[in-house]
């Protein structure tokens, strides 16, 4: 590929990512708390957070040429939440943006599957191992900076761990379900 044309698809990604994963935030925040959310705060343990599929599918989407895009959108949403960026914000955005790429190199190298031909057994593990060592790293960093009291730790990685597991399984089915309609009109047309 010519450098004109992968600095423009860098580029493109990197403006690209952030808007799709503050789309995604904000459709978060409307779906648990109605049209009069502002942020979501107080949402980042919810019990299915769509943010966190969508950057697992961008990762694997999009490889490592995503990972500014991701770090940028954390850092938007981050600020966002708490109106400053501090050293939570900073770690746990470069921890949330890395999870998915260690996860799917686990995936990839580890348990030896193809992410281009991902079945759903794939997806249950790669959203497993990513919710996995996101939520521990989300928790973890809180605990970092005195977010969260130490014995709340386990509670909270439970919130985290479930919220983003449905988060990337819900996304997954969605596309597949969108997909399959998509099939279904392209064959009832001819």
């Amino acid at each position: 590929m010519p450098k004109s044309k992968l600095i423009f698809k860098f580029l493109l990604i990197t403006v690209a990512v952030p808007i799709g994963y503050l789309i995604i935030d904000k459709f978060q925040i409307y779906l648990l708390t109605g049209i009069n959310a502002q942020t979501s705060e107080n949402l980042f343990a919810s019990y299915i957070y769509l943010p966190h599929g969508f950057r697992v599918m961008v990762s694997i989407i999009f490889g490592p040429i995503s990972f500014i895009g991701l770090l940028f959108a954390h850092l938007i949403t981050g600020y966002n939440a708490i109106q400053s960026i501090d050293g939570l914000v900073l770690l746990s955005s470069s921890l949330s943006t890395i999870a998915p790429y260690i996860s799917i190199y686990i995936i990839y190298k580890k348990f030896n599957l193809n992410i281009d031909e991902i079945k759903i057994n794939g997806i249950v593990l790669l959203s497993l191992i990513s919710s996995f060592i996101n939520s521990f790293l989300s928790v973890a960093s809180r605990l970092i900076f005195n977010f969260y009291e130490t014995k709340i730790f386990t509670v909270n990685f439970i919130k985290f761990l479930i919220g983003d597991i449905l988060g990337v399984v819900f996304l997954f089915f969605l596309i597949i379900i969108i997909n399959m309609l998509r099939k279904i009109i392209i064959k009832n047309k001819q």
